[in-house]
């Protein structure tokens, strides 16, 4: 996909907020997308650059994962890289390059989205397939808006396309319940139009649903810590969830490495795809020099001692690889193995994930007398592990977080599952502030609607 036109990267706006928009700069080695998204071809390309964005190495392509880990400690820094320092020690600053990265080409694919979902309507084409379209790009725009809320709180939700450098690009923070109902939104108009299957490699109507019962489960938590009304949002994430499971077309791969080794299986809902031509840089800064890797991150001793009994999971996560001298065996995150290539699949969401919202919502609803659902719930997961839970202990929440630590680990939702549950202060032993990232001082620096005092607190 990289080697497609940038049908929306005009040099400054693909930043978005993040570009120098005080500059007297004129965009170059741009494409208007008025002119390139004319016609069902313009469309289909808007749309593969579109998932393209995704892939980037800072974005799903690296950083969204090893952020994550080493933000909840499961990650370990043994590389070079200050900027991964930051993450590790919550001492992040606001001009730190991985923060602002991320935050510009997370809004340069809501751009993207913004111009495929203005021009599409026009296009003569077969509508089903144009309506299709439309709602992959309102489901990756949601997507995109959802992984910026969850690392920075509030953010600007954007929902026009920035043509040129105009005063447009200037948004302001909108408060994070008014991010998750344009969401919620944005994920109700992709259930609508998405109707057709094209692979896991491509949104679904139950890659939708899977992804809304993520954002309910999130708004709900979000709700509870802030004294709103959480029940009706816990209820839909488990009507979401069920809904995935129910389809039958998704099923737990009984191996739990096949998940990671075989992009063609029947448990990833929705993942991006990577080749030599088009690779991502996980395996290759997750492995050590010895293993052909940049040898940046790797696991923490915490998470691997974490493991209960005789967890095939952690087997499987942890094993040993010969070293390119084939003289002595290392360590890796085997959910990640291609080094070389680079063509390891990037999962965004699967079934396991779907019985662990089920189990966390029935929680939340009814308490301890749904611990026999609850039960039910994680050990379908659990039955990759050769260990079934039997007792949810005397903190059930925390359990069913640990199930999700184990499952889920470098797939980039530890840490936000700390703070979402309230968790992240006492489980890691750090402030309140420091459970968002700092909104990127390029951002407060160049959006005349974002200031210094708009900053997240402590930063």
């Amino acid at each position: 996909m990289k080697k497609l036109v940038y049908i929306t990267k005009i040099a400054l706006v693909f930043f978005l907020f993040g570009c120098e928009s005080n500059l007297d700069v004129q965009p170059v080695a741009s494409i208007d997308a008025n002119e390139a998204i004319k016609d069902a071809n313009g469309l289909n390309s808007a749309l593969n650059g579109l998932y393209n964005e995704f892939q980037s190495d800072s974005y799903y392509g690296r950083d969204l994962f090893i952020l994550n880990e080493l933000s909840a400690n499961d990650g370990r820094r043994t590389g070079t890289s200050l900027d991964y320092q930051q993450f590790e020690n919550h001492s992040i600053l606001s001009d730190n390059a991985a923060i602002e990265s991320l935050w510009a080409t997370a809004y340069g694919a809501i751009n993207t989205a913004n111009n495929i979902i203005e021009r599409a309507v026009p296009i003569s084409m077969d509508e089903a397939i144009k309506d299709n379209i439309i709602g992959e790009a309102y489901f990756l725009r949601a997507l995109a808006h959802f992984d910026v809320l969850k690392l920075y709180g509030g953010v600007p939700y954007k929902s026009t396309s920035t043509q040129g450098v105009s005063e447009d690009i200037n948004v302001p923070r909108n408060t994070v319940e008014e991010v998750y109902n344009l969401m919620l939104d944005d994920l109700m108009t992709a259930k609508e139009k998405v109707t057709i299957e094209k692979g896991n490699f491509f949104v679904s109507p139950s890659a939708v649903d899977a992804l809304l019962a993520r954002v309910e489960l999130y708004y709900a938590s979000y709700l509870l810590q802030n004294g709103g009304d959480s029940d009706a949002h816990y209820q839909k994430a488990l009507d979401y969830a069920t809904a995935v499971i129910s389809t039958g077309n998704y099923e737990l791969e009984p191996e739990f490495g096949n998940v990671f080794i075989t992009k063609e299986n029947k448990e990833v809902i929705f993942q991006l795809n990577f080749s030599a031509q088009d690779r991502n840089r996980m395996s290759y800064y997750l492995s050590p020099i010895s293993l052909g890797g940049r040898g940046e991150v790797t696991f923490s001793n915490s998470l691997q001692n974490s493991y209960k009994g005789n967890d095939l999971r952690a087997d499987f996560i942890f094993q040993d690889f010969p070293t390119l001298d084939g003289t002595a065996t290392s360590k890796r995150v085997a959910k990640y193995q291609d080094t070389a290539n680079g063509a390891d699949a990037i999962i965004i969401v699967r079934l396991a994930d779907m019985y662990l919202i089920q189990a966390e919502v029935h929680y939340m609803l009814e308490g301890n007398a749904a611990q026999d659902k609850i039960l039910a719930a994680i050990n379908e997961v659990r039955s990759r592990s050769n260990d079934p839970l039997t007792s949810l202990g005397s903190d059930p929440l925390r359990t069913i977080l640990d199930e999700r630590r184990w499952e889920f680990c470098f797939e980039g939702h530890r840490w936000t599952d700390l703070v979402r549950t309230d968790r992240a202060t006492s489980t890691l032993g750090i402030s309140k502030n420091a459970t968002l990232y700092p909104i990127p001082l390029k951002e407060i620096q160049t959006n005349t609607r974002i200031n210094q005092e708009d900053q997240n607190p402590g930063y």
